[in-house]
């Protein structure tokens, strides 16, 4: 069960898991870009994302200056790959 499993492992793997799906889909994007052209109905039910951006922020020293910004992008393959990684932990050891 998913209480004998690390809350580490748990977010590793999920996190893992939406990486995955991210570059799975950018090159179902390309496939689809090279394939069929852009703008196509797959494209846009399967890949269109919604985005969420917090940033940039910036870090300011006297010597040195640091910029920030995180953003992270949904679409329908990465909610896939949130399931695909969950049913991995339910079912691993």
């Amino acid at each position: 069960m998913l209480r004998d499993k690390p809350l580490s492992h748990i977010l590793l793997v999920l996190f893992m898991s939406v990486i995955g799906a991210n570059v799975v889909g950018e090159a179902l994007r390309v496939a689809l870009h090279y394939v069929s052209g852009p703008d196509t109905v797959v494209e846009r039910a399967l890949l269109q994302y919604a985005s969420w951006s917090i940033g940039p922020i910036t870090l300011n020293m006297v010597i040195l200056a640091f910029s920030f910004d995180l953003s992270l992008r949904f679409s329908l393959i990465t909610v896939l790959g949130m399931f695909v990684g969950w049913y991995y932990l339910k079912h691993t050891y």
